[in-house]
């Protein structure tokens, strides 16, 4: 009896069978249920996964809130779920585009689903407020959410009242924040298995601190590669487990749909692909998923680097080249110029509890965490603090050198709406400020 435990059923819980019958089941989103589960009730992964485990834990507002969900009329969800799965299921859109180079049919899933909850919606409520084709979905996206969704009342900061889904023809920062159960889209990178097999290796190994400083400056200076041969042949990564799968879970193929004549336009800036927008007077104009004002003039005009495409080539996936590789450049350039003044720095100590420390000859102990945010409301509430590193460093918060150009008062936004959410007063610079200023000390 005792050898044969294995062999019998995993019983689940009550509340666990009636999600995935509503989620995966009437819903149609399959496997990714449970995805759509802690989105649908407002909740983290790791919450629903606890619920799963404890349905004693499970609060009463969330048992309302599945209760209400399955409903035989349709799912009464809120402005809020519908912008949030809206913006999923452009996420998904963008997902097939990067892979593909097109959208094929059928269309994912979470836009069919969307479609089918704004077209209930638009008959409950008699109105047509809610796209139900992609053509709709395209041109509201654009649009800033206050001109389309009609009831705002949930974005209480006013963070997403002029947000538009997408920019430039990507899908926007605040798209990814929305489709974000958790409004932080940074968690994307938490949750990707290959950074979650890397932080097991890094830990697993004495020499993990160093081992991730090497990936992590390796995919900041490499967001398009040849092939696998590239990374591998870092003699920092060569014998480490399981390396092509981190490989394959960090980047991509690139789709022979995104060559130009059989080239791939490079910004000058970032090291990321172009995509061409158009011709203007004979000018082959480009956008770049670099926020660098110069950057955006570079594409604009038409200037970018040339490397010519080949089967197999590949790019890192679009929330590595978001949250890593894009901000990691104001990372690199700021221990540059550290060292340069004859500053001992490392980078990302103790698994990236901070960007950067850094210490002087004199023996000025610094810890700097560097962010690339064009929104200073966003930064502020986001931002929490330097954890161990307060009690014997002084600390710095970093922005890009190009920030100020975008937002004239961003240091000001910043300050006024840290303050007004009672939170501690931290020390803001550009890269470029605070090496100034230490040269001025």
């Amino acid at each position: 009896m005792w050898n044969e435990w294995w062999r019998m059923p995993i019983e689940l819980s009550d509340f666990q069978v009636r999600c995935q019958a509503l989620f995966a089941e009437v819903l149609g989103n399959g496997r990714r249920w449970k995805t759509a589960c802690a989105q649908g009730l407002g909740i983290g992964r790791a919450t629903l996964y606890r619920y799963f485990e404890d349905e004693t834990a499970v609060p009463d507002e969330i048992w309302l809130r599945l209760e209400r969900l399955e409903l035989p009329s349709s799912p009464s969800f809120d402005d809020r779920t519908l912008v949030a799965m809206f913006a999923s299921a452009l996420l998904k859109v963008q997902a097939q585009i990067d892979e593909k180079g097109f959208l094929s049919s059928p269309y994912p899933a979470e836009l069919r689903r969307a479609f089918d909850l704004g077209a209930a919606r638009n008959i409950t409520a008699k109105t047509a407020s809610w796209p139900t084709d992609l053509d709709r979905l395209m041109a509201l996206a654009k649009e800033p959410l206050f001109r389309w969704v009609p009831d705002m009342s949930w974005d209480k900061a006013d963070e997403f009242f002029a947000a538009r889904l997408v920019e430039d023809g990507e899908i926007s920062t605040d798209c990814r924040k929305l489709a974000v159960a958790s409004g932080n889209p940074e968690r994307e990178i938490e949750e990707n298995i290959g950074y979650e097999m890397l932080m097991g290796i890094c830990r697993d190994r004495v020499d993990g601190e160093n081992l991730y400083r090497i990936w992590r400056r390796t995919v900041i200076e490499n967001p398009v590669v040849a092939g696998y041969a590239t990374i591998i042949a870092n003699p920092g990564l060569a014998d480490v487990e399981r390396v092509d799968e981190i490989v394959e879970a960090f980047y991509q193929r690139i789709p022979d749909a995104v060559a130009v004549n059989g080239q791939l336009p490079i910004c000058t800036i970032s090291g990321t692909i172009l995509r061409r927008v158009g011709e203007d007077s004979g000018v082959t104009r480009f956008h770049t998923e670099c926020r660098d004002p110069e950057a955006i003039r570079r594409a604009n005009a038409g200037v970018h680097d040339t490397r010519r495409y080949r089967p197999g080539m590949m790019q890192l996936r679009r929330a590595f080249r978001t949250y890593w590789c894009l901000p990691g450049r104001a990372e690199l350039e700021l221990e540059r110029r550290f060292r340069e003044k004859g500053w001992q720095t490392t980078l990302w100590p103790n698994l990236d509890r901070v960007d950067l420390v850094a210490t002087s000859a004199s023996g000025r102990h610094l810890a700097i965490d560097v962010k690339d945010y064009l929104s200073p409301n966003t930064l502020a509430a986001r931002f929490s603090g330097f954890k161990e590193f307060t009690a014997d460093h002084e600390c710095y918060l970093v922005i890009p050198d190009y920030i100020p150009e975008v937002d004239a008062r961003f240091e000001a936004k910043f300050e006024a709406f840290r303050a007004s959410l009672g939170k501690t007063t931290v020390a803001l610079q550009t890269v470029s400020g605070l090496i100034d200023e230490l040269e001025a000390a």
